[in-house]
């Protein structure tokens, strides 16, 4: 993945398999003051999208993939948003809060991110003719304070290293007289000890990374962001390594027609801005399911820098209600969703 800081910080990647945030009472806590046993039972639990985001910039659009990781049993799929004519973006990390014995809905933090981006940027709907720094930064803003809201209800310790991510963010788009950009927007934490086993957590405003175009003289290729965050070189290598290192799944779908050999090479070889999109495009949706397990749900999106937002593989349209129930009344399945709450024991 290629990084570039320019005026704002971000931190490498770092593992997050499972964040740890208790909502029950577990033997550890048997001996804890009435005060915060009360705190503990309000407790919000906070579920997680995972998943392995591609994006890489053509000559003709900016192309997004999102997949799921499949690393723990009903984990959510990542999902594109669709931000303005000419951005998109998928919001990984802890999308999902619920509070317990409540009859609200779950807040959906994924769900809300097309109005927070509309509300920040003050456009009314998709028109997007200029992007600027502090439009991004009212982007990150507009999440933060929303952020800060839900996180005010976690009073206990979170298992979680300084350097790693609550929410990550992936933005993609195209501006006009610039051309196309790729951003993360990382949301970490920080905790303040009350006293009888009570935290303060504050979300820190957060780090602003960009992806492409990247520094001058460093490649313009296939870029990849995870959450949980892995180490590169302990985890599943990136798509771009398996293309490095000729990976046999991925050597015959290279070479299907000339023109889509030539735009894979010009991705490899870092000069993807030269690349024919159509061939590009081709190329991910054989590649990605090739070196993914089966089942991996993927999507794909694009930014054309005439057309604007396409979709490539939309997300399969939600099931009809059963007769005589609307679709507000269904509830999603919870099954074992990963969660920043420890699992209580039987």
């Amino acid at each position: 993945m290629v990084e570039r800081n320019c005026n704002f910080k971000f931190s490498r990647l770092m593992n997050l398999l499972l964040l740890s945030v208790f909502i029950c009472a577990h033997p550890w806590f048997l001996s804890v003051p009435a005060s915060a046993q009360e705190a503990m039972d309000q407790e919000v639990a906070v579920n997680l999208t995972e998943g392995r985001v591609v994006v890489c910039a053509t000559k003709d659009g900016i192309i997004l993939a999102a997949t799921d990781t499949r690393g723990e049993p009903g984990s959510r799929a990542p999902e594109i948003s669709i931000l303005t004519a000419q951005r998109i973006g998928v919001m990984l990390g802890a999308v999902e809060w619920v509070q317990p014995d409540s009859k609200d809905k779950p807040v959906r933090l994924d769900n809300e991110f097309t109005k927070l981006v509309a509300a920040a940027l003050n456009n009314g709907g998709p028109k997007d003719d200029a992007f600027r720094a502090s439009d991004l930064e009212s982007i990150g803003i507009a999440v933060l304070e929303r952020l800060r809201v839900l996180a005010g209800e976690l009073h206990h310790k979170i298992n979680i290293g300084e350097d790693e991510p609550l929410i990550r963010i992936v933005l993609v788009g195209f501006v006009r007289n610039y051309g196309p950009e790729a951003w993360v927007i990382d949301y970490r934490i920080a905790q303040d000890a009350l006293g009888n086993d009570l935290w303060r957590t504050r979300v820190l405003r957060p780090s602003y990374n960009q992806l492409y175009p990247p520094e001058k003289g460093q490649p313009k290729t296939l870029m990849e962001v995870r959450y949980p965050p892995e180490n590169r070189a302990k985890g599943d290598p990136e798509l771009l390594d398996l293309l490095h290192q000729n990976d046999s799944r991925l050597e015959k779908l290279r070479a299907t027609t000339e023109i889509e050999a030539k735009s894979v090479t010009l991705v490899v070889e870092g000069q993807s801005q030269k690349s024919d999109e159509a061939s590009v495009i081709s190329f991910m949706k054989a590649a990605i399911p090739a070196v993914t397990p089966p089942e991996t749900k993927l999507t794909m999106a694009m930014v054309d820098y005439d057309r604007g937002f396409q979709w490539i593989l939309a997300p399969p349209k939600p099931p009809a209600p059963p007769p005589g129930e609307t679709p507000k009344d269904q509830t999603p399945d919870e099954q074992e969703r990963p969660t920043l709450r420890h699992k209580s024991e039987n």
